[in-house]
């Protein structure tokens, strides 16, 4: 048996002043995390995007992708 192993990466990205516009698009976008984050916010435990981390696992190609990875898969839930 042929088997095909993809090796799995992970890549965190952090909120930074450079990407905090997508980032916001990113939280906007994926439902879920736009609900919680406001939750965090509304209680003063999440005090601003600055904290905010995301981890992307995946191949190689779709973590290389950054944001628009999980863009992507957000934008795929949507459909």
């Amino acid at each position: 048996m042929n088997e095909v192993t993809h090796k799995q990466t992970t890549r965190v990205i952090r909120c930074t002043p450079e990407n905090a516009k997508a980032m916001a698009a990113t939280v906007k976008a994926w439902p879920e995390l736009h609900s919680l984050v406001q939750g965090l916010q509304s209680q003063k435990l999440f005090p601003g995007l600055r904290n905010l981390q995301i981890t992307v696992t995946g191949n190689e190609e779709f973590v290389a992708k950054g944001l628009d990875a999980v863009n992507e898969l957000n934008a795929a839930k949507a459909v």
